[in-house]
């Protein structure tokens, strides 16, 4: 559908309407004859104007000058017209709803609230000026409430239209301030949106196309929330799948994890397609009607571009990190591995200098050859010669990394592994073996801890692993750091934090005097 500007829509109205008229008082004329003759004349010339108003408009806008000139014409013509056809009981009382309508158009609730203004004290003056107000006393009154209740229509509507481009403006343009205001762009959206609707909890639920995690921003009561959940995605119906749905609660079923027990209201709205499957609710909102759903379908569509955007930032993040991953691998196989094979060489050739090899030095050329296998397993991997994706049971790799490490750093580590047919894909593993690694490291070179317990447990989907030890802990108050806290305020290890952070996982941290607890949530693929 071809887009006809307001003036124009106006203008067309216009030229319909008094054209309509002037046939009305040719085919019909009113009493009395000779003003029923100037009225004729004056419609005549009132669609000659606006014939040429309508040609003007084609090619010129006008100012606001002249808008209201040609505003003010419109009016005094009316009033004119009124007042030779029967004053206010003339069939020409229609054309005063037209400059209502024309108001509202142009200039919303403002015009429609001054223009009905100006429409009753020029009927009211018909009416008092009218020497039979008392033969038709019914219609004047109903006439003159019409009025009335016409310009508070118009005007309400008026006050909608602006309120909704207000507001889609600044959904529009909420992201844009979100880092000065603490929230991610997705949150800040969120929030404007719930405080729009006055909702009093509104959530984005989202699964990428790679991640078997379901995402999770809520804003409830003034907070914003992030978490993941391993629920699958509900499943909605038709409509709301194409657009945005208004209903009362017992209307479509959803899990209490998401609309938080009994909801009077809700209103739902997908995402766009993209990178993402999902959708925006808001749930019990203040605010109610038709005008909710183009702003709902406005903030899903923001928050769609802004997890597509958020998708292709870590794209980019990733092909530089792999970037940098494969000059780095390519560094250390044509400088540390030729060093470390050198002392191999050399550690070889000690038992026969001496005329034997000590259990201490076999450890150390054990260690070196385990060192050895695993850079030249990185160096392939980060050039590119990856073996295919496949799955592997935990439990017993796990325990040989845990020996070897009990060796390595005099410790004791006692392990636990929930399923223990656990499995995991190749990629999760090793991410799981080195965070492993870097946290016994660091609980005995910093927290001077000697016993270890690490727990690894999963769901279908989602895995935790826990790391005790019994060292001093860090040098922080005793509590729970989550997330968030550990990456901006950087607690604890930020090799190991950014490492979590590089797989997409979650960590926290508790600590305490008695030693320090890590925590790491994530993908089993």
């Amino acid at each position: 559908m071809k887009a006809i500007s307001a003036w124009r829509l106006v203008a067309v109205s216009r030229l319909i309407l008094a054209m309509f008229a002037l046939l009305a008082i040719y085919v019909d004329p009113t009493q009395p004859a000779r003003s029923s003759e100037l009225a004729y004349f004056i419609l005549a010339a009132y669609v000659i104007y606006s014939a040429a108003l309508a040609l003007i408009l084609e090619r010129f806008v006008v100012s606001r000058p002249a808008a209201h000139l040609v505003h003010g014409i419109d009016i005094l013509t009316f009033g004119v017209v009124l007042h030779l056809t029967d004053g206010p009981t003339s069939p020409f009382f229609v054309l005063l709803t037209f400059a209502l309508f024309a108001a509202t158009i142009r200039w919303g609730w403002r015009g429609a609230v001054f223009t009905t203004m100006a429409t009753v004290a020029i009927y009211g003056i018909l009416a008092v000026s009218s020497e039979d107000l008392m033969d038709d006393l019914n219609r004047v009154v109903m006439r003159g409430i019409y009025l009335v209740v016409a310009g508070v229509l118009f005007a309400y509507f008026g006050g909608i239209i602006e309120r909704m481009r207000h507001n889609v403006a600044s959904l529009a343009g909420s992201s844009a301030q979100a880092w000065l205001g603490g929230d991610t762009p997705i949150a800040s959206v969120l929030r404007r949106a719930a405080a729009i609707t006055r909702a009093t909890r509104a959530l984005a639920v989202w699964r990428d196309e790679t991640g078997s995690v379901l995402r999770v921003v809520e804003f409830d009561r003034g907070v914003i929330k992030y978490s993941e959940s391993a629920n699958k995605l509900p499943a909605v119906d038709g409509k709301v799948r194409t657009g945005a749905e208004f209903w009362r609660g017992g209307s479509q079923k959803l899990p209490d994890w998401l609309i938080g027990g009994k909801a009077e209201s809700i209103v739902m709205a997908p995402l766009p397609g993209g990178s993402a499957e999902g959708f925006v609710l808001f749930v019990d909102c203040e605010e109610t009607g038709e005008d909710l759903l183009p702003l709902a379908g406005v903030a899903a569509a923001r928050i769609g571009y802004e997890i597509a955007e958020q998708d292709l930032r870590h794209q980019l993040i990733e092909a530089a990190k792999a970037e940098e991953r494969e000059k780095l691998a390519r560094d250390i196989h044509d400088d540390l591995l030729q060093s470390m094979a050198a002392v191999a060489i050399q550690l070889a050739s000690l038992p026969k200098k001496s005329g034997g090899e000590t259990e201490g030095l076999a450890q150390i050329r054990a260690i070196i050859g385990e060192q050895q296998d695993k850079l030249r397993t990185l160096v392939r991997e980060a050039t590119g010669e990856r073996s295919a994706q496949k799955t592997c049971r935990v439990a017993g790799r796990l325990r040989k990394l845990l020996v070897e490490l009990q060796a390595q750093w005099a410790c004791s580590i006692a392990l636990s592994v929930a399923p223990l047919d656990l499995v995991m894909s190749e990629k999760a593993m090793k991410g799981v073996f080195m965070l492993v690694s870097e946290a016994i490291a660091n609980g005995v070179r910093h927290g001077r801890a000697s016993r270890f317990e690490v727990h690894l447990e999963s769901t279908r989907t989602l895995f935790t692993l826990t790391i005790r030890d019994d060292g001093v802990g860090l040098q922080e108050p005793a509590s729970i750091f989550e997330y968030e806290a550990v990456l901006t305020e950087e607690i604890g290890s930020i090799s190991l934090s950014r490492r979590v952070q590089a797989l997409g996982w979650r960590l926290s941290l508790d600590n305490s005097p008695r030693g320090l607890s890590v925590t790491i949530r994530g993908a089993l693929e």
